[in-house]
Order: structure tokens, then sequence, then C-alpha cells
């Protein structure tokens, strides 16, 4: 896990703890904690809070394919194909 710059270890819980009391494991997750699950020392999974699937409207993706290009852009585009088209990517000359 990452903060603030620096890297902090992501706290562990034992399957034998997580069976002991899920709710409270649980609840702590649903409030944005983040485990690693391990069996015998060994990790073997990860709990971590779901996050919201976030939706954008179709009118706002749409309006995106519509908007023109910048002209500079796809005339650079074909200058830059026209001068390669031709060429053997493979010779190193």
């Amino acid at each position: 896990m990452w903060e603030s710059g620096s890297v902090t270890e992501t706290p562990t819980i034992s399957v034998g703890k997580l069976r002991q009391n899920p709710t409270e494991e649980l609840r702590r997750v649903r409030e944005g904690a983040e485990y690693v699950i391990t069996d015998r020392g060994v990790s073997i999974g990860r709990i971590v809070p779901v996050e919201p699937t976030r939706w954008i409207p179709a009118h706002r993706v749409a309006a995106l394919f519509e908007a023109s290009t910048d002209p500079t852009w796809a005339n650079d585009l074909r200058r830059d194909r026209d001068d390669i088209e031709g060429q053997d990517p493979w010779d190193r000359r």
C-alpha cells in the first residue's frame, strides 16, 4: 500500500482470526481497511473494500467521439506515415 510517497506494509490477518470474528474484521474493511490473509504464515489472498462503480451518462461518452481532432495532429500523422511508407522496418542502415 502506498502512503504519501512511502511504502507501508499491508496488515495481515490469519484465517483463524478471521474465523473467530468475521463481523468485526469485515466492518473494518467496509471502513477502508485492507488485509492480507495468511494460512499458517503464508499469504494466500487479500481482502479490500469494493469501490463503487462509476457510470458515465451515454450522452457524455458520445460527445467524446463527436469532438473533432486537432488538425495539426492529423497532418503530423499523415506526414509521418508518408515518410516511412515503403521503408523496410528491419533495415538497419
